[in-house]
């Protein structure tokens, strides 16, 4: 609680993936924003606890005033518009714009980024919350030995730090820190009082991992569709099954109730008729009937 009430403002900023192209469609673009963002940070003087890159959105968790946040985004985005040209192509940039939510309580703020380090694993089913490269949701109470040996910045030739800027030479803190052409995440993100927002490791495991209805009022919050896994939307379904009918699995359930807990899947959670076909054995077609399709 302390760690709460000695800090602050604190915001969700995120962008809207259901609007915009894909952003990052190779490696080299997952890269560039991975040190556009930390670029952007110094040069606005807002505070990361957390950050995912997706391929069509962000999310940030963020301490800051709110014009700090916003200069933030409109500068990451004006290096966006430079961007694409830059390679010859060309990006619809009109409707991506910022979403900040202010966040006003400790637990609150724990939802938040446990909602925004999930956000890599539910995208790709390859990767865990602890193992997606893109943000720094893998560096939350995962000891990594070596950053100090990682390449500082400032000790890159200028040639190098164009390169890995995309722009002009840039002056970073000294306590930027470069691994495998990206300007590494624990060495700018205050990955330590994220870690300090909850009560130990297996307090945020818990959280990251069976936290199903705070992930759902996150999700409504921001006007997003992506909460659940197939596995989890099981767990949430079975439970409720066998609570609600003495069944543990939702197949097996009548036609009637399966038709009550698709709206329910759909309206709480934001499943696609896909995920209710799987996961309640409703014929697809009976499904997009039921949702107008």
């Amino acid at each position: 609680m302390a760690t709460f009430m000695n800090g602050g403002p604190y915001w969700h900023l995120c962008t809207p993936g259901q609007y915009t192209e894909i952003l990052c469609e190779s490696e080299e673009d997952y890269k560039f924003y991975m040190n556009l963002i930390a670029i952007c940070a110094a040069l606005s003087g807002v505070i990361i606890l957390t950050f995912q890159v997706m391929s069509n959105h962000f999310h940030f968790i963020l301490e800051a005033s709110e014009e700090k946040c916003k200069d933030f985004f409109n500068r990451l985005k004006n290096r966006m518009l430079r961007y694409y040209p830059l390679s010859g192509r060309s990006k619809n940039l009109k409707q991506f714009n910022e979403k900040i939510l202010p966040i006003d309580n400790l637990e609150s703020l724990r939802n938040e980024i446990v909602y925004s380090n999930r956000n890599g694993y539910l995208a790709d089913s390859k990767y865990t919350p602890f193992s997606y490269p893109w943000g720094s949701s893998y560096a939350y109470y995962n000891f990594l030995p070596g950053i100090e040996y990682h390449k500082a910045f400032m000790d890159l030739t200028d040639r190098e730090k164009k390169a890995l800027c995309k722009s002009r030479v840039l002056e970073l803190p000294e306590e930027y820190r470069v691994y495998n052409g990206i300007i590494v995440p624990e060495s700018y993100c205050n990955i330590k009082k994220g870690e300090a927002l909850f009560r130990n490791a297996n307090h945020y495991f818990s959280k990251i991992s069976k936290n199903y209805e705070a992930y759902s009022a996150v999700a409504k919050a921001l006007g997003e569709s992506t909460v659940l896994t197939d596995n989890e939307m099981f767990s949430v379904i079975s439970a409720k099954s066998k609570r609600e009918h003495g069944e543990n699995q939702p197949s097996r359930l009548s036609q009637n109730v399966k038709l009550d807990y698709a709206r329910f899947m759909r309206q709480d959670y934001f499943a696609s008729e896909g995920q209710i076909h799987r996961i309640l054995a409703l014929d697809l077609s009976v499904v997009r009937e039921l949702f107008g399709h």
